[in-house]
């Protein structure tokens, strides 16, 4: 069923190719556009979920579609950043790990009949994590701060946010996984 929540969704992932399209070599100069085009993808997963819960459009697609466009967003940017050397591979792969791991966590979960919810740990990693990308994506601009000579580098401030990131995603993997043992009671039969 094909609702505005759904419909913000499928919106996100044909924002995916214009990131990727957009995005280019930081010798070319920072990519603006390919920013731009992150954060209101980024916007999509925000609303799709507001208006899915406020106007009653939770569908089974919805619930499908949604996970899997927030990691096909976020792989494909961070496979695009460590092309072009604007971010450490090891950090991508713990960001990638984390979200097989979580959602390889919800599956056993939901196969034993439990719901693992999003918890506010992984939402304020997704906020961190978004605006780390999109800073690392606009990539080496400088802004010169008012009434002084220094200037801010966005590249280096999006590696500094993308490292409070990483250790946001480590955490609210590891709370994923106390929940889940707790709540099962640490037992791990089928």
């Amino acid at each position: 069923m094909l609702n505005l929540a759904n419909a913000l969704t499928i919106g996100r992932l044909l924002l995916i190719p214009a990131v990727i399209m957009a995005d280019h070599s930081p010798k070319v100069g920072p990519s603006h556009l390919a920013a731009f085009f992150f954060l209101l993808a980024s916007l999509t997963d925000i609303l799709d979920g507001f208006v899915a819960r406020r106007y009653n459009m939770v569908t089974a697609m919805g619930k499908l579609l949604d996970p899997v466009a927030d990691k096909i967003l976020v792989s494909s940017v961070l496979f695009l950043l460590v092309a072009h050397g604007l971010l450490p591979a090891i950090l991508a792969i713990i960001v990638v790990a984390r979200e097989f791991a979580v959602s390889g966590l919800r599956s056993v979960a939901a196969s034993r009949g439990i719901i693992i919810p999003a918890e506010k740990s992984g939402k304020a990693k997704m906020v961190v994590q978004t605006i780390s990308i999109a800073l690392l994506l606009d990539n080496n601009r400088h802004m010169a701060i008012p009434g002084s000579n220094f200037l801010l580098n966005f590249h280096w401030i999006g590696l500094l946010t993308f490292w409070i990131a990483i250790v946001l995603t480590i955490l609210s993997g590891l709370q994923y996984l106390l929940w889940y043992l707790w709540v099962t009671g640490q037992d791990d039969t089928p």
